[in-house]
């Protein structure tokens, strides 16, 4: 086979996959007033505030820390295979944190306004300290990136992994505390964090 065609294949299933990314983005911001004013409506989570926890705990970093303790003790690559998540955790923790203050989009439950943007919203303290903000979704990146760090380590998992990472998404929305296109984003970052990360420690391992 032509070694030309197979390095395109990867880059052609990466413009696929990024392009099919887009199409569902621009769905979603179609549906966010919709959907946020129905969740207002009929709030589904008013009386379950505990099992609210239990599902977005996912989202969590200090649940990705007992999962890289988890992989660090029973993966056979241990210390290595626990660093994945990590990384992507904390990369995707940094940038959501980061496009967050930069769009200034405001959470659904402080006001239905999915076009309203306050770019760099209360200055340079708004960059640490989140005032409600909303796009991207942490939950969902953070659940997104070790969802992918788990399928590149345990890939005979991978129909479990992300499954879980999609019902902290539709928690979040549920909750009211995101549009859905603040979940698509976020986990499209998530996930990008962590092949970003598996690809930087690849690259590392084998130079050392």
């Amino acid at each position: 086979m032509d070694r030309g065609a197979q390095i395109s294949r990867p880059h052609a299933r990466a413009w696929i996959v990024a392009t099919l990314w887009g199409a569902l983005f621009l769905a979603a911001l179609c549906v966010d007033r919709p959907v946020a004013q129905w969740v207002h409506d009929h709030p589904p989570f008013d009386k379950h505030a505990h099992l609210v926890a239990v599902v977005k705990s996912p989202g969590n970093y200090f649940f990705t820390i007992g999962i890289a303790v988890v992989l660090g003790v029973f993966h056979s690559r241990g210390i290595r295979a626990a660093i994945l998540p990590l990384i992507a955790g904390a990369l995707g923790g940094l940038l959501y944190g980061l496009i967050k203050w930069i769009v200034g989009r405001h959470r659904p439950v402080i006001e239905i306004a999915p076009f309203k943007f306050q770019p760099f919203f209360n200055g340079f303290v708004g960059l640490f300290k989140d005032p409600g903000l909303s796009f991207p979704s942490g939950h969902t990146c953070l659940s997104f990136a070790t969802a992918t760090s788990l399928t590149i380590l345990l890939p005979r998992w991978k129909y479990l992994w992300y499954p879980l990472a999609l019902i902290v998404a539709a928690e979040r929305v549920l909750e009211n505390a995101h549009y859905v296109s603040d979940v698509v984003a976020g986990a499209a970052l998530g996930t990008l964090c962590a092949l970003v990360s598996a690809a930087v420690l690849r690259d590392g391992n084998r130079a050392s």
